[in-house]
């Protein structure tokens, strides 16, 4: 093997027993240096009066633009104008979780730079975390009575659903490019998010709950409550669900297979995303494709996983 490609697979090697820490780690209490952020809700904005027939248009013609989200710009355009129709009116949930939804996906879908990728987390999480405010009960208590997230969970209801998931990914994709004590601190919110979707909607999202929970079981250490047959009965509720959601055979690749050592595995969940058809699920065909785009990188790959 070249110097080059042993180098790579030792900083994967690493990167993987540092995960394991890092989740071993979660049930210390470690919350010095940690970095903080504002909420969402305690944001200022700063608007104009907008007609309703102007804030319409302009909804609709992000809609439209969102449906090109496999086009950076296209995005970028589509999340101006949902910002916009969002500052207007801030009762509007479902446009502050498509702004929730689609700051994630332009970090995880288009951005390289992990930097960017960190600010782009975050501003989908300060927009989830509106959504969520726009339930009065749980806005009066992170607001009025200075409540956290987890201890206002309970007032959100199916509505929210959607948003806490988004909020959640968003949140954990943030907490891990801060460092080791910013997830730490988030660790419980974004494990009490998943499970109040859990509780409101098993099976939003093409199975993203057990997905979720597939992941954590492979990648926790036994002793902090890892388990690959919880990983493994876990993901495979999620392929239940939705068998053709390509990024839940791309997270199989990425945890589960690795932990196993199983290389068998690893190809076969791999070569089923690229050689899948991303129609299959037609309302998140770019989504899909991005997927496929992990997929073959990790397969070309393969060495540094094992």
């Amino acid at each position: 093997m070249r110097e080059s490609s042993m180098k790579t697979v030792v900083s994967v090697r690493l990167a993987r027993a540092s995960m394991a820490v890092l989740v071993a780690a979660s049930f210390v209490n470690v919350t010095s240096c940690a970095t903080s952020r504002t909420a969402g809700w305690e944001k200022k904005v700063e608007v104009g009066a907008v007609s309703k027939a102007d804030l319409k248009k302009k909804k609709t013609e992000a809609l439209a633009l969102w449906k090109k989200r496999i086009d950076q710009a296209e995005l970028e355009k589509s999340l101006k104008l949902f910002e916009e129709v969002a500052n207007q009116d801030p009762a509007d949930v479902e446009t502050m979780t498509y702004l929730c939804r689609g700051y994630y996906f332009l970090a995880d879908g288009h951005l390289t730079d992990n930097e960017k990728k960190k600010s782009t987390w975050e501003t989908g999480t300060a927009w989830g975390e509106r959504a969520l405010a726009t339930n009065a009960a749980f806005r009066k208590k992170v607001k009025d009575e200075g409540k956290k997230i987890e201890e206002a969970l309970d007032t959100l209801t199916a509505a929210e659903a959607p948003a806490i998931y988004w909020t959640a990914s968003n949140l954990g994709k943030w907490a891990r490019l801060s460092g080791l004590p910013t997830m730490l601190g988030n660790k419980n919110r974004i494990r009490l998010m998943i499970e109040r979707v859990e509780k409101l909607k098993p099976d939003y999202f093409y199975g993203a709950v057990p997905r979720y929970w597939g992941a954590y079981y492979a990648v926790a250490p036994s002793f902090a409550g890892g388990s690959l047959p919880k990983s493994e009965e876990n993901f495979q509720k999620s392929l239940k669900l939705a068998n053709n959601y390509f990024g839940t055979h791309v997270l199989i690749a990425d945890t589960l297979a690795p932990k196993k050592g199983d290389k068998d595995m690893f190809k076969k969940h791999l070569e089923f995303v690229i050689n899948g058809k991303p129609e299959s699920l037609p309302d998140i065909v770019p989504e899909q494709i991005v997927e496929q785009r992990k997929a073959k990188k990790m397969l070309d790959k393969m060495a540094e996983y094992f």
